[in-house]
């Protein structure tokens, strides 16, 4: 059996909680989850119930002929409590946004938030908050496996956060010790500089579009044009461009572009019901630090989720069109890697 550990260092707060939302816990199973999204992502598969099959036979299945017990377990440690705290975000005038229609500002973080936080009655509960140190052990019981398993936890730590509001930046962390870690898979990618374009066009698959958010043609990456002094500096940057980049592709109060990035959206005391059915947007907002520094990502990964609906030809072609509007007004104001 391989055993790797890596020692993760939270970088945005992490919203997580167990059988008691209002305490903030690591588990393990949550981790486990997010791994078979990114993995999943990374196939970029036609066939989806070959893409099932082997899924199960990484993951597990309640279905023997699945593929039965997992391949590897993943275990959550650290040294002491981990911090965690329940107070607002930093007062800063730099976060403040206009709210369309309204005389005030809010504060950027607030909004990415949402959902967590609400300006009301503030956070649900405590966080995991940045600059925490814990250890992610993973376990490979087949070794046939176990490049699939280091190579999903290297794009997770590339893009993905822990928690709620993940996509949106919350939950971002980096491996401390990933040189070591890495090490069955260092001649494959670079850790050093992952998030060269070179490196990154290798997680992309010449493939088609397909049905769910997935590394295929048409992947975007972009990245904040210079480095700022703390993680909430680079969230809120990114984050007012993602704003604006909602904003920009209607007027306020019209909501029939904007439901092709996230769905439902049903805004309140409005009028509008979306016509489509749920998903989650095909953005994925990450903070990075580099050195004593921080930067932040936006990660686009496209999808024909569309197919399956009534006048699917009509929705699909209206969904790529939005997402290639959104991606040129952040291209405008980001960095385009991919």
């Amino acid at each position: 059996m391989n055993k790797i550990t890596f020692e993760i260092e939270t970088i945005t707060p992490m919203f997580l909680s167990g059988a008691d939302q209002g305490k903030a816990e690591l588990r393990a199973a949550s981790i486990k989850g997010l791994l078979r999204y990114w993995w999943r992502a990374l196939q970029s598969a036609s066939d989806l119930e070959r893409l099932r099959e082997r899924e199960s036979k990484i993951f597990g299945s309640a279905d023997e002929r699945q593929g039965g017990g997992s391949s590897f377990s993943i275990t959550v440690s650290h040294e002491g409590a981990l911090k965690r705290v329940k107070k607002p975000f930093p007062d800063n005038p730099i976060y403040k946004v206009p709210i369309p229609g309204k005389t005030f500002k809010m504060n950027i973080l607030e909004y990415l938030a949402y959902g967590a936080f609400d300006s009301k009655k503030g956070f649900r509960g405590d966080y995991v908050d940045s600059g925490q140190r814990f250890n992610v052990t993973i376990s490979v019981f087949k070794e046939a496996f176990i490049n699939d398993i280091l190579k999903t936890m290297y794009v997770f730590s590339l893009f993905g956060g822990i928690g709620s509001r993940n996509r949106n930046g919350f939950g971002s962390f980096s491996i401390v010790n990933a040189i070591e870690a890495y090490e069955g898979i260092r001649d494959s990618f670079s850790i050093d500089n992952p998030y060269e374009k070179k490196n990154l066009e290798k997680l992309i698959k010449k493939t088609n579009v397909t049905a769910y958010s997935s590394f295929s043609e048409g992947t975007k990456v972009f990245r904040t044009k210079k480095l700022f002094n703390t993680s909430f500096d680079a969230l809120a940057d990114v984050g007012k461009i993602y704003k604006n980049a909602r904003i920009s592709l209607e007027k306020t109060h019209h909501f029939d572009k904007r439901q092709y990035i996230g769905a439902p959206l049903n805004p309140p005391k409005e009028s509008f019901k979306s016509i489509l059915e749920r998903h989650a947007k095909p953005y994925f907002i990450k903070v990075a630090k580099e050195g004593d520094s921080y930067c932040a990502y936006i990660l686009y990964l496209p999808s024909r989720y569309c197919i399956e609906l009534n006048n699917a030809q009509q929705h699909d072609k209206m969904f790529s069109q939005i997402c290639t509007e959104f991606n040129n007004f952040i291209s405008q104001n980001m960095e385009t890697i991919l």
